[in-house]
């Protein structure tokens, strides 16, 4: 490899994609120019009339151009040599096998295109496990890709302006500063030749610049897999392994080699590191804590309006005086001002009394809750209950009623909750009302309520006969239960 890695920010990767195409890219631009210029000539052919549909066809084909580049990078980086009119051959299979389609279509306006183009052409990945490399790479990497190609869009669009200005300078009869900067600002360059110079002005600063987008975008791509992979350990092994096969071999040959990685390894450990960037660390450290100081330096900017335009010319005759309508306009702004203070103030408080009406209207709906009549067909009313819950259901089981004797017990047991506080509402079930019980009920009710339940369930719904005795001690231990009921019940008979 003719590029060393290192540990690099995305920044410096970014630069790292500079000094390849300083030293490879002679045949970068070749093969840039040997893939373009038939497609541009092309172009220019079939839009003789409209030369700006020209423009848009090239650079929309960036992506398939860009392959060539990379192709020819990646070859180099390598220690290969590439053929131009070899690639130009292989570039159909290049570009299918690399995705091109997508390229061209969904993937077009994609801003991270030069970090993701190594992935589908020299990876060859494709479908889910494309996606997964891509999320990888773009974890760290994919906010400076995204800002090479804006600041790159903005670098060939000012390098086109400046090479018209160029041209306009250079020809004998010179176009004026001011039409060449409103036809740029319009998009507009008038027709014919001025139009087809324009596109070839807008080639011109992409083909410059395209090639720098490629290699950036492909060392950055470098630059992330380093830190995933450890590229450049084993790239050092690598080199370390061929210098000792090169060398002539010694008794001690092998120990060397041996010594030299491990050698190799306690320098790239994490602690050897953190020791050597601890000085340039405690440096940084003071340096930012001498800038802190107020005394160190103080930089401050005002600013104020000045008029520098024409003056009145003096007039000669009397002076109109017009201090009244002063003195009215003033009167006016403090009037405007106190009522717009009494418009704030009546407002605010109309706002407020609304606002507490409101909240005191929810805080009493919430605090009560409005008692339901009736719960999935009960009446659970407390006129509805005769005097003695538990005595009226031991005669209802004494008269071989225990479906009756049940329900009265378990309506008895719902307006007794209901009286101590619990909230029921209008669509709670028998299970929302075993929930509701077991979050606040005593544990020797809530096993009472539970069980009482469970046998008047398998009574309505489920058709199985519940014992007498079974009733009636339902209603004994109902009684036992709820002894205030009971109490308050007998009281009024005695």
């Amino acid at each position: 490899m003719t590029l060393r890695l290192r540990p690099r920010n995305a920044w410096e990767a970014l630069d790292l994609g500079l000094l390849l195409v300083r030293d490879h890219g002679r045949k970068a631009y070749l093969a840039w120019a040997a893939a373009f210029l038939p497609a541009a000539v092309v172009a220019l052919a079939a839009f003789r009339d409209d030369p700006l549909y020209a423009w848009l066809v090239l650079w929309w084909l960036k992506p398939l151009f860009d392959r060539v580049v990379l192709e020819v990078l990646s070859v180099e980086l390598f220690g290969g040599d590439v053929r131009i009119a070899a690639l130009l051959r292989r570039l159909p299979a290049i570009a299918w096998r690399s995705g091109i389609v997508g390229a061209l279509t969904w993937r077009r306006f994609d801003l991270a295109r030069s970090l993701h183009l190594p992935v589908y052409q020299l990876e060859r990945l494709s479908g889910k496990a494309s996606r997964q490399r891509i999320r990888l790479l773009d974890r760290e990497a994919r906010g400076a890709a995204v800002w090479l190609t804006f600041l790159l869009a903005n670098v060939e669009t000012i390098f086109g302006f400046a090479f018209s200005i160029a041209v306009a300078l250079l020809l004998p009869v010179q176009v004026p500063i001011d039409v060449i900067l409103e036809n740029w600002l319009r998009g507009t360059f008038g027709a014919g030749a001025e139009l087809t110079r324009g596109v070839v002005v807008g080639a011109i600063a992409m083909s410059v610049l395209e090639p720098l987008y490629v290699a950036c975008g492909f060392t950055l791509y470098l630059q992330r897999r380093t830190q995933l992979e450890g590229w450049d350990i084993e790239l050092r092994f690598r080199q370390l392994a061929s210098r000792l096969d090169a060398a002539p071999r010694a008794p001690g040959a092998a120990a060397i080699a041996v010594t030299l990685a491990l050698a190799a390894l306690f320098a790239l450990m994490p602690g050897g590191e953190a020791r050597a960037a601890a000085e340039p660390d405690r440096a940084t450290a003071q340096i930012r804590e001498v800038l802190a100081d107020p005394e160190f330096g103080h930089d401050e900017q005002r600013w104020h309006l000045v008029y520098v335009g024409p003056k009145a010319p003096e007039s000669k005759g009397k002076e109109l005086n017009l201090d009244w309508l002063l003195k009215i306009v003033e009167a006016g702004s403090k009037l405007a001002r106190a009522g717009a203070w009494i418009a704030f103030a009546l407002a605010a408080a109309f706002l407020f009394y609304h606002l507490a009406r409101y909240l005191r209207r929810r805080a009493a709906s919430r605090s009560r809750p409005r008692r339901p009549d009736f719960l999935f067909g009960f009446d659970v009313r407390p006129e509805s209950l005769p005097a003695d819950v538990a005595s009226a259901a031991e005669s209802l089981v004494r008269e071989g009623r225990v479906r009756e004797a049940l329900s009265l017990l378990y309506r008895a047991s719902l307006v007794r909750f209901m009286d101590e506080g619990f909230e029921f509402t209008q669509g709670d079930t028998e299970g929302d009302c075993v929930r509701r019980v077991r979050a606040s009920a005593a544990l020797p009710r809530l096993t009472y309520f539970t069980r009482l339940v469970n046998a008047w369930q398998l009574l309505a719904y489920g058709h199985r006969p519940v014992a007498a005795a079974a009733a009636a001690e339902f209603a004994r231990e109902w009684r036992s239960q709820f002894p205030d009921a009971a109490a308050g019940a007998e009281a009024p008979a005695a």
